[in-house]
């Protein structure tokens, strides 16, 4: 039989689409540090809270997450950027990221607090209370609220090492005024230190909360895909009640999300 040479590039196309895997089927490599219990933490079970509800989300989309590669929270961002990795979590919206890359639907909102230290005579009351103060935020976290506002006018000075652990040493010893944290956080960064939670004060002074979700690099083609999966499995790990077993297995349902609930 003969066909014509339209009739054989159509069937030649036809098979190359059928026999090609899926975008969705070539999976997706996430990153995600290591210091941020419950959320993210190889001593966890699946890696934590947040690893365990990021490649849920994917599987029940159809999306597989192939590959987690465990970076510091600056590296990983940056490779995400790069688009050297699909995405990354949990990262919040700010403005001088919102060039660079996709965002999720949140899956946590994160509180912060101000730590200081037990015997320290600074009150912080109201956010003007924190004008001309340092503080520490880890390297690779981002700055939210009346942090970062007066962060940018100068009103604040920002230490940042590697860790919520040395944040806390740092207060303990008076190398800063106060640490900016949630509380899971702060409650991981003193024992990191070595340390015990009474030798701390949480002040009353509102900062921000702040939604947290996956971030995708607006140089991945398949960013807005990866975006819609997560979104799409987030919904059905919601409506099944699955996402509320995954923050309960891990004691954190007081910070599961309302409108996942």
């Amino acid at each position: 039989m003969i066909f014509g040479r339209k009739k054989i590039l159509a069937l030649c196309c036809a098979f190359l689409w059928v026999s090609s895997p899926s975008k969705a089927q070539e999976g997706i490599t996430i990153t995600t540090d290591d210091n941020y219990p419950p959320i993210t933490s190889t001593k966890l079970k699946y890696g934590g809270l947040g690893l365990r509800t990021v490649t849920r989300a994917f599987e029940v989309a159809g999306y597989p997450v192939k590959e987690v590669l465990w970076q510091p929270w600056a590296r990983g961002f940056k490779l995400t950027k790069l688009n050297a990795i699909d995405a990354a979590f949990p990262w919040g919206v700010l403005p001088n990221r919102v060039d660079h890359f996709y965002f999720s639907d949140p899956f946590i909102y994160m509180i912060n607090h101000v730590y200081v230290e037990r015997t320290s005579s600074d009150r912080f009351v109201v956010p003007e209370d924190l004008k001309g103060k340092s503080y520490c935020n880890p390297n690779g976290y981002g700055d939210f609220g009346v942090i970062r506002e007066y962060r940018e006018k100068g009103l604040l000075k920002r230490e940042e090492p590697l860790n919520m652990g040395f944040c806390f040493k740092m207060l303990a010893t008076h190398r800063v005024d106060f640490v900016v944290a949630p509380v899971w956080d702060a409650s991981y960064g003193i024992k990191a230190a070595g340390m015990e939670e009474e030798h701390f004060r949480r002040e009353s002074v509102k900062i921000a909360e702040t939604p947290l979700g996956l971030i995708v690099s607006k140089k991945n083609e398949r960013g807005p895909e990866i975006i819609a999966a997560f979104n799409k499995g987030l919904k059905e790990l919601s409506r099944t009640g699955e996402l509320r077993e995954i923050f309960a297995s891990f004691d954190f349902l007081d910070f599961l999300p309302s409108d996942l609930n």
